[in-house]
């Protein structure tokens, strides 16, 4: 949600459908598949997180059973990573926010998408033209940098403070690393 929302300008003829509502979780697909039933000679994307799409892979079967060719883009990094985020910065350590997952593509293509995994950035374009390409419905798992926070547009100094407690915090826990791994991905 808030990659698109940095990156991806609404236009007349480019349009975004997404939940701000605080918490939401699992909403992409749906509405991926809503969207495309509503205005079928569109092109319509979903950018689901891992989570996310874990909670409601039977909306995959839905895709291929009603022949509603959606695009797949999952943010793999194996967290519920905008919770973890929304921990650090109010000066939590992040707990229960790790997740277990499946080779996304090879589970899409059981199911009957076109499917394909991106492990590393120099695949990507070329997978990326060739999802898009695709007919039906396609899905491409991209494994992401876990550590890579989301930069908002303003950061407020509650923000900063509550980061250097988690910072602070998380050395106590002797999980100095993940803190130093959070610093040298984001400003390295």
């Amino acid at each position: 949600m808030v990659w698109l929302l940095r990156h991806v300008r609404a236009t007349g003829r480019r349009r975004t459908i997404l939940s701000l509502t605080h918490g939401t979780m699992a909403n992409a697909m749906p509405q991926a598949l809503g969207a495309k039933k509503a205005w079928p000679n569109r092109q319509v994307i979903s950018f689901s997180g891992d989570g996310g799409l874990s909670m409601l892979m039977g909306d995959l079967i839905t895709a291929v059973q009603e022949k509603i060719p959606i695009k797949v883009a999952v943010f793999d990094n194996s967290s519920l990573g905008f919770v973890e985020l929304e921990m650090k910065v109010e000066g939590l350590l992040d707990a229960y926010t790790n997740l277990e997952n499946p080779d996304f593509a090879r589970v899409a293509q059981a199911i009957g998408f076109h499917a394909q995994r991106v492990e590393r950035a120099d695949e990507l374009a070329a997978a990326v033209r060739d999802w898009l390409g695709a007919p039906g419905p396609a899905l491409i798992d991209v494994v992401t940098d876990r550590m890579e926070l989301v930069v908002p547009p303003k950061i407020e100094i509650a923000q900063v403070f509550g980061t250097a407690l988690y910072s602070a915090k998380a050395v106590l826990a002797g999980r100095a690393g993940d803190v130093w791994e959070l610093v040298t991905e984001n400003l390295g």
